[in-house]
């Protein structure tokens, strides 16, 4: 749907400065109308009087020269210089609807056959299966689609920032063996063992053993939760080596 267009200075214009409020009114409504149904500009004398406005007010616009008269109207002076013509308009929304209708196309993973619609009633556009093709990958290089899962990294490894929300979130886990398991569950697992956040599905797999926990012993002390800390800070001192050598 295209716009009416404004400048920021109309009001302010020494041709609408003496104008009537209700022609200025009728002008804006005519240009809305004008835009939506693509006259060009052009108004005929009953949409006049049916926005509410009369011959007095729309030769008040004649008058300060936005308007010129026109048969059985009004016709918008300069119209072309400042609104979109229909041709450029029906131009824009036929390459708009091509565009939607090769990203349907692709979607579905077939080839548009393309071809006139010769006894219809109008252009028209189909497109018909073919030979299929996959989807293209319209993601940034070296970024995998936001819906594609992956398997769990071979060096998949437990940063300071996760040690710290274990240590707040689940305080009745052991956090390094908790993540040997994990580690060594999606990694040997042959269905079911691709996700899209490995970080996250750490995260519920330790919640998991929270919750477990809370179920079968007391609160650990905090003896026992200050050799949990020393271990996380264990394994991350090892980590850090690791890398230092690499």
């Amino acid at each position: 749907m295209p716009w009416f267009k404004v400048d920021d200075g109309f009001h302010g214009h020494p041709k609408v400065v003496e104008l009537s409020l209700t022609a200025v009114g009728l002008w804006a409504l005519c240009g809305s109308w004008c835009a939506k149904y693509l006259t060009d500009g052009y108004v005929p004398a009953k949409t006049v009087s049916r926005l509410g406005g009369d011959t007095r007010h729309a030769q008040e616009l004649v008058s300060a020269d936005l308007w010129l008269d026109a048969p059985a109207g009004y016709q918008f002076k300069d119209w072309e210089d400042y609104q979109p013509l229909k041709t450029a308009v029906e131009a824009e929304r036929a390459a708009a609807q091509e565009r939607m209708r090769k990203v349907r196309a692709a979607k579905k993973g077939v080839t548009p056959n393309v071809r006139l619609n010769i006894d219809g009633t109008s252009e028209e556009v189909r497109v018909t299966p073919s030979q299929s093709h996959p989807s293209p990958d319209l993601t940034p290089k070296g970024v995998r689609a936001a819906n594609r899962g992956t398997r769990i990294p071979d060096n998949f490894e437990v940063t300071p920032d996760m040690v710290i929300w274990a240590r707040e979130n689940t305080p009745l886990v052991n956090g390094k063996r908790s993540t040997d398991k994990f580690v060594n569950h999606y990694t040997s697992a042959t269905k079911n063992a691709t996700r899209i956040d490995w970080v996250r599905t750490w995260k519920n797999w330790l919640l998991s053993d929270q919750e477990r926990a809370e179920k079968t012993q007391p609160r650990r002390s905090k003896e026992d939760q200050i050799v949990d800390v020393l271990e996380q800070g264990r394994m991350l001192a090892e980590q850090d080596e690791r890398k230092s050598i690499a």
